[in-house]
């Protein structure tokens, strides 16, 4: 069924790198005169348009250094006029392959499939965590991010993080309703100012979407709305393998590049490919190097730390990774008797320790109650 969903790709692009066995072009399986087999398969990449072409070139000429294991390039999504139905193409594929237990590492233009990529979760065994690394965000009516919120269904999204913001593109009513489902919102100067806090947002997400046009035009000009602030190059790569490195992460949907010829030069578009392989080979590189180390009640591989704020009476609970040194924090359901654990990081815990409140801790409380 799953070979319905895609269009083989072309010889044209795989042949330069058949001899060169130490690359990308070489070692990763591809769908070309057929459809690889998958049940070895740990990640599987795909394009949504035929943009990602440009980027396969790119990527096909890094280095492998992943060791054995298996990657599939399955080409591009089959080109369905209509777009009920493509979107209905995409989430049912990438449902399929993370049923089958496969990373997926996604190539896109725009942001028109956000909707279908959370739609593949639909019958996740576990409340949704999100992770959209953007400029901007609006929630207002027939927008992905409103048609997400709004198909909430028996509270099956849990949060939405939205890292690399700039306040200027986001609307005061989008920000109101940001502040009334306690969504997370990471600006881009707070993040900047450091970087690695990023990785404890996405360690407990299950997909993330990156809109390439949170990076500045400076260092990714074919992108679809370019702008002179955002992330560099650099930090875009770090916030990549963050990805790849997350325990529950089985998505990564890179859109918002604009291979217009006629709009920006071939060294543009070249160099925007290069850095968003780049930034795939990241990803597959944390990716391999998972600690897959999420808490789990009564599990002996962690130290705890419990710590009570005098000021509002909430016991809060840090578990700290013996393997990895990473923390959590345990969030108590209000009404259940259960616990959900968030990723944080040893700032969280000094917090505590002088008495204050995380904001994150907090908002994931939140989120419980309402």
């Amino acid at each position: 069924m799953l070979e319905a969903y895609f269009n083989p790709i072309s010889e044209s692009i795989t042949a330069p790198f058949k001899g060169k066995k130490h690359t990308l072009g070489a070692k990763i399986k591809l769908h070309n005169s057929s459809f690889p087999k998958l049940n070895k398969t740990k990640i599987a990449i795909f394009g949504l348009q035929e943009s990602a072409n440009l980027i396969r070139t790119q990527l096909y000429a890094l280095n492998w250094r992943f060791d054995n294991i298996e990657i599939v390039d399955l080409g591009n999504l089959v080109d369905i006029s209509d777009i009920k139905q493509r979107e209905f193409a995409f989430s049912e594929a990438l449902g399929e392959l993370n049923q089958l237990n496969i990373n997926c590492i996604v190539l896109g233009d725009n942001q028109g499939m956000l909707f279908s990529q959370y739609h593949a979760y639909r019958n996740h065994s576990e409340p949704i965590e999100i992770v959209n690394i953007c400029s901007g965000l609006s929630f207002e009516n027939d927008t992905e991010l409103y048609r997400i919120v709004t198909h909430n269904k028996n509270h099956h999204l849990f949060n939405i993080d939205f890292v690399g913001t700039q306040a200027y593109n986001i609307s005061a009513n989008t920000a109101s309703i940001l502040e009334k489902l306690y969504f997370e919102n990471h600006r881009l100067g707070n993040i900047r100012a450091q970087i690695e806090e990023t990785e404890p947002v996405l360690r407990s997400s299950h997909l993330m979407m990156f809109d390439l046009n949170a990076i500045r035009s400076a260092d990714a000009a074919a992108i679809s709305n370019p702008s002179p602030n955002g992330f560099y190059a650099e930090e875009a790569a770090k916030i990549a393998r963050y990805a790849g490195l997350s325990n529950k992460l089985s998505s990564a949907y890179f859109y918002g590049f604009n291979p217009d010829s006629s709009i920006h030069s071939e060294n543009s578009i070249q160099q925007t490919s290069l850095l968003i392989a780049q930034m795939i080979w990241y990803y597959i590189e944390g990716f391999t190097t998972r600690y897959n180390d999420h808490p789990s009640p009564g599990d002996s591989d962690y130290l705890i730390y419990r710590n009570k704020l005098e000021n509002t009476g909430h016991e809060i609970t840090f578990y700290k990774s013996r393997k990895s040194n990473r923390w959590w924090m345990e969030i108590p359901h209000p009404y259940e008797n259960n616990s959900f654990y968030i990723g944080c990081s040893y700032n969280d815990y000094l917090m505590v320790s002088n008495g204050e409140m995380p904001d994150r801790w907090w908002r994931a409380y939140q989120r419980f109650i309402v």
